[in-house]
């Protein structure tokens, strides 16, 4: 009941130390008082004070905080004038005056922290010191050692309170709930369980959420109370100005215009003010809590109300559970960029598999059919053409299998492949293909690399071989591998027309790309200095692992 209710358990216990002072120097006997008649008039109002306290802390939240000030100065009163009418110098800060100014401290350590706390622990020094000296002046000094035993223990208590003061800076933790639905694809998601953990933890009845999405024009509204849900989306109005600006979790009443907000933690601001709150008027709450919250694509406004004895102890969890739904925002917002960059990816790597071998191979095919229609013209036999190009189809067809099957199954990157075997074998199957003389270098051995890397090779020296027989008219193109430990070279050397200026501007875009992706480099430079036909190289370099 008072987790958050500081106010009613401060005033509850400043009223039980009062009532038990007022009954102690009313009926015990044994109390010495200095001025009987003045110390009874003066605790007597010290009381009537005291319930007037404890009646704004349980009725307004307004009245309770606005008067914590002027309270803390008028038990630091009580507690001279206690000293100064009551003590024996036998009997100096002991017993209740001890506990009353551990009290003072406790009430400095939860409404105004740190320091608080040691401007508290100063002010009870003082007025520990100042009725001493007044009763040293009027002949009845108090005992030297118990009054310096006395005072130390105050000093240590003030201590203890300073550092717990310190350690009490932490802020509050709320969760969020996980809904429901892959990441990236739940945002409304996201907001109901924001909105359904946010009356749970402040014991709404109901609460608000109003979102404006990036630069788009209008809000999205969901709202909840007594256990009805319900949403809507609305256009540009003064709620949109509103959730542009942040502002500090404040606690309000609209119809006494009222408002205390929390930029800081023990740093309350206190304030009567008449602006509008659209959320709260679009809601009809008169009475309640608002806080602002921002993400990276996002700006909010959470509003709860029907809180039983709402009070500022209520402000900082509302101010963590604003900062979890903007990192929960986050979160989705960062899961929908990586699906979207994984799916372009995944769209280019495709779009590049596709341009390197079917467009290519339909490209050579069509030079084939060309050639295929002058032997046919010229009487010609056409029958080995026929065979060749029926078995270049079947060889496209098992590779398209291949990368339809490393589409639906993913890569395995244990898996290795002889690198040198896959591209002699490809030389042999462009040499015909593209009816050029293709030589290859490679080394002796195999050359197991893992299979990925495999292919990207593969369909980088297809799509070379195809650019050099299609775009530079070449007859013969010289593919070389070299491997040094760490690295992987490829060169793919031609004799036709080149490159229009060879250099970085007109690097192969499907080729650059794929050499990106495996953390390489490319480079393109003329092949001979026959300026009519100076050629093109290319010379990839690609970093790899050998598989034992």
């Amino acid at each position: 009941m008072y987790a958050r209710r500081s106010g009613k358990v401060l005033a509850l216990c400043r009223l039980t130390m009062a009532a038990m002072f007022m009954a102690g120097i009313v009926f015990s006997p044994d109390v010495a008082l200095r001025n009987p008649g003045i110390t009874r008039i003066l605790a007597g109002g010290y009381v009537f004070w005291v319930i007037i306290l404890a009646c704004a802390a349980w009725t307004d939240w307004w009245y309770d905080c606005r008067l914590a000030p002027a309270a803390q100065v008028i038990d630091f009163v009580a507690f001279a004038g206690a000293i100064y009418f009551t003590e024996r110098p036998q009997g100096v800060l002991t017993g209740p005056f001890l506990v009353f100014g551990t009290f003072l401290l406790l009430v400095a350590l939860v409404r105004w922290g740190t320091i608080g706390v040691a401007t508290t622990g100063m002010g009870l020094f003082f007025a520990a010191i100042v009725p001493a000296g007044m009763l040293t002046l009027g002949g009845a000094a108090p005992d030297p050692l118990r009054f310096v035993r006395g005072l130390i223990c105050m000093v240590v208590v003030s201590m203890l309170m300073l550092w717990l003061a310190s350690r009490q800076r932490g802020r509050r933790v709320v969760t969020l709930p996980e809904p429901a639905g892959p990441p990236g694809a739940r945002r409304n998601r996201v907001l109901a369980s924001a909105l359904r953990q946010a009356c749970l933890t402040m014991g709404a009845r109901g609460a608000a959420l109003a979102v404006a999405w990036g630069d788009e024009p209008w809000i999205d509204l969901l709202i909840e109370d007594d256990g009805r849900v319900t949403s809507e989306r609305q256009g540009p109005s003064a709620l949109s100005t509103a959730l542009a600006m942040p502002a500090p979790p404040t606690l309000f009443d609209r119809q006494r215009a009222r408002r205390i907000g929390l930029p800081a933690e023990h740093q309350l601001v206190i304030e009567r003010s008449t602006a509008a709150i659209p959320l709260a008027e679009i809601c009809g709450v008169n009475e309640g809590i608002l806080a602002t919250f921002s993400s990276v694509s996002s700006q909010g406004q959470l509003l709860v109300w029907g809180i039983p004895a709402m009070a500022v102890d209520d402000l900082p969890w509302m101010s963590a559970l604003v900062r979890e739904i903007g990192l929960a925002l986050d979160r989705e917002e960062m899961a929908t960029l990586a699906k979207s960059s994984a799916v372009a990816e995944v769209r280019n790597a495709l779009a590049r598999d596709l341009h390197d071998s079917v467009v290519q191979f339909l490209a050579g095919t069509m030079f084939r059919l060309e050639a295929l229609r002058r032997r046919l013209r010229d009487g010609k036999d056409p029958e080995g053409e026929i065979v060749a190009m029926k078995e270049a189809l079947r060889r496209e067809q098992a590779q398209l299998r291949v990368m339809i099957d490393r589409l639906r199954r993913g890569e395995d990157g244990d898996r290795a492949a002889d690198v040198t075997e896959e591209l002699r074998s490809l030389v042999e199957e462009m040499s015909a293909h593209w009816r050029v003389q293709i030589r290859f270098d490679g080394q002796t051995g195999p050359l197991p690399v893992p299979i990925h890397l495999a292919y990207e090779l593969r369909q980088m020296v297809r799509e070379a071989v195809a650019n050099a027989a299609r775009h530079g008219q070449c007859s013969e193109v010289m593919i070389s591998l070299h491997h040094d430990g760490s690295t992987l070279t490829v060169t793919i050397a031609d004799d036709g027309v080149g490159f229009p200026g060879a250099g970085q501007l007109c690097q192969p875009r499907s080729i650059t790309e794929r050499v990106a992706a495996l953390g390489g480099r490319v480079r393109i430079a003329e092949h001979s200095n026959n300026h009519l036909r100076p050629g093109a190289r290319l010379d990839i370099e690609v970093p790899t692992r050998i598989n034992a």
